[in-house]
């Protein structure tokens, strides 16, 4: 009976492991028959979006060439929001440029968590502050309005993301408006 039993749970795990294996098996099958998706579809309509957005780059640099004056307009605490908002200007052919927005990758901490070591300065020409002002400030009425009800909750989120971002150890020109998202607007330049 000993050798019968010993039999039956040997067969009975052959055919467990068989079953398993055959099962990976299939699995990898239908693993490699299913196409990758391909997130970019056209090589070259990607290199060409990444030549555009260095010229409209580039375009900055030509215009305080040619005589126009620029200013920081925005202290953001957040490489993510900092992208958006960019890109939101950029929208409305509003050239930019940034500082600090890159060197935050080497805190792996913070890239993690999205916000910055330092705060990113974000430029632009003084002849476009008022196009610019109307877009983040829309941008952050929108936040507000949607991400806090309550006027004490606005006021504890402003001072944790003012701590999250590092946004305490800049020093804020006279003016200066804090907002949601560790975004600070800087007054206009007059001169």
């Amino acid at each position: 009976m000993l050798v019968f039993s010993i039999i039956v749970y040997a067969a009975f795990g052959i055919f467990f492991i068989t079953c398993i294996l055959s099962g990976i098996r299939k699995i990898k099958e239908i693993k490699t028959s299913q196409e990758s998706p391909e997130y970019y579809v056209d090589e070259k309509e990607h290199d060409e979006a990444i030549r555009q957005a260095e010229d409209f780059e580039k375009g900055y640099f030509e215009r305080i060439r040619n005589g126009e004056q620029s200013q920081q307009f925005l202290s953001v605490g957040s490489q993510m929001i900092c992208s958006f908002l960019r890109s939101l200007l950029a929208a409305e052919n509003i050239p930019t440029y940034t500082e600090n927005e890159h060197v935050n990758n080497m805190y792996s901490l913070n890239a993690l968590s999205g916000n910055s070591a330092f705060s990113i300065k974000v430029f632009i020409l003084i002849a476009e502050y008022d196009r610019a002002y109307e877009i983040v400030s829309d941008y952050i009425a929108s936040c507000e309005k949607t991400d806090y009800e309550h006027p004490s909750i606005k006021s504890v989120a402003k001072t944790a993301g003012a701590i999250m971002s590092g946004m305490f150890f800049v020093a804020a020109p006279a003016g200066s408006q804090e907002a949601v998202h560790g975004i600070m607007i800087l007054p206009r330049v007059t001169g």
